[in-house]
């Protein structure tokens, strides 16, 4: 089969497990619209009803300075990032809450399908496939779809911009990388990694034959500057914002944190990013074994995913392979620095990108294993 064949019954799949879940999280009153997701909504509501980002009057329910905005130039705006809500806007306005959820559904399709296929740059359909279900059924996958997820949201463009980038597709690759700050500033280490990946392979590209060395180096240095203004050039969306809200392209909603000061109405503004304070080593353990929030106990399939990259052998894929090991080490380094890395409620939102990124070694594993104990079983 075609690796379109393929992909349909990966969402043909996806179809007959989310609307059981859904709909018995559904019937228990459970609120899609948890932690964050309130404030992502606030968005929308202000843009539609005020025309305004000035959060205020749209979070009366909540208190207003417990450090979910963030202090701008005309009062209390988004601490969070814009982008998700006003993709959003459309499947509000047809459905209001529940469109959301519908956004959010269709944003984790998007996602599985895309494990699915950045598992297929290295391994046989049916081993992508295999992992792509333990991945949709047995990890925190599975439970965000009930859910207004930035953090899927965020994966989704990291992946898309990755997937792009290994299949030498530069140019929209680097866009989706950058727009992938704009939904999540953490991405930024992780988009510069692919971003540098994405440089070195378009300036060591052998030359086809039939043109002069000057032109042929001209034509990489060009295409290598072309993708690096393209990412630039994304990141003008965050930055405008960033100026209308705060004065200034490089500052955020996360740098002017809202909080209550000791005095009566007053306002402080504080810097999000000095949370970043824990110890690395119990950070670390934590994000790996707590029983709540640790990845292992609430995705048990990432243990193969361990098994998978003690087995990597030399393969022409290595490079590849080693680069999204990579990305997965940068972010969980980073989250293990973070104070509130336990802020999800269920498994580690923090990490998503990390979970969806250790499919290739579960992948890898499940390939080691299928040539050494059932050769030629797994190799469609």
């Amino acid at each position: 089969m075609s690796e379109r064949s393929w992909t349909a019954i990966v969402i043909l799949y996806l179809c007959l497990i989310y609307p059981p879940f859904i709909l018995s999280n559904a019937a228990s009153e459970k609120s899609f619209i948890k932690g964050d997701c309130f404030y992502y909504r606030a968005v929308i509501i202000s843009l539609l009803h005020d025309g305004d980002l000035l959060l205020a009057n749209n979070v009366q329910d909540r208190n207003p300075l417990d450090g979910q905005l963030a202090l701008g130039k005309g009062g209390l705006v988004p601490k969070h990032p814009i982008i998700m809500p006003l993709i959003s806007i459309p499947f509000y306005l047809l459905l209001r809450d529940h469109g959301l959820l519908v956004f959010n559904i269709l944003d984790c399709i998007i996602l599985i399908v895309l494990i699915f296929k950045l598992n297929c740059l290295f391994f046989s359909r049916l081993i992508a496939l295999i992992t792509t279900i333990l991945y949709a059924t047995g990890t925190l996958f599975l439970d965000y779809t009930y859910n207004y997820s930035p953090d899927v949201f965020s994966t989704v463009l990291v992946l898309s911009g990755l997937y792009l980038v290994l299949k030498e597709k530069f140019f929209t690759g680097a866009f989706l990388l950058g727009w992938s700050l704009f939904a999540k500033i953490p991405n930024a280490p992780l988009a510069a990694v692919i971003l540098l990946y994405a440089i070195l392979v378009i300036l060591r590209r052998v030359p086809a034959n039939g043109g002069s060395k000057e032109y042929l180096n001209f034509s990489k240095v060009g295409s290598a500057v072309t993708t690096i203004v393209i990412f630039i050039m994304a990141l003008m969306p965050l930055a405008y914002t960033n100026y209308l809200l705060f004065g200034s392209p490089v500052v955020t909603g996360y740098q002017r944190t809202a909080i209550a000061g000791d005095a009566p109405g007053e306002v402080l503004s504080v810097d999000h990013t000095d949370r970043f304070s824990q110890p690395l080593i119990k950070g670390a353990y934590q994000l790996l074994f707590h029983h709540y929030y640790g990845v292992v106990p609430t995705n048990p399939i990432i243990i193969l995913a361990f098994l998978g990259v003690i087995s990597m052998r030399k393969t022409e894929d290595r490079p590849k392979l080693f680069l999204i090991l990579t990305l997965c080490f940068i972010q969980f380094i980073f989250f293990s620095k973070y104070n509130e890395s336990q802020s999800s409620h269920f498994s580690n939102r923090f990490l998503m990108t990390f979970v969806a990124l250790s499919s290739v070694f579960t992948s890898n594993f499940l390939s080691y294993f299928s040539a050494k104990y059932l050769p030629g079983r797994l190799n469609l």
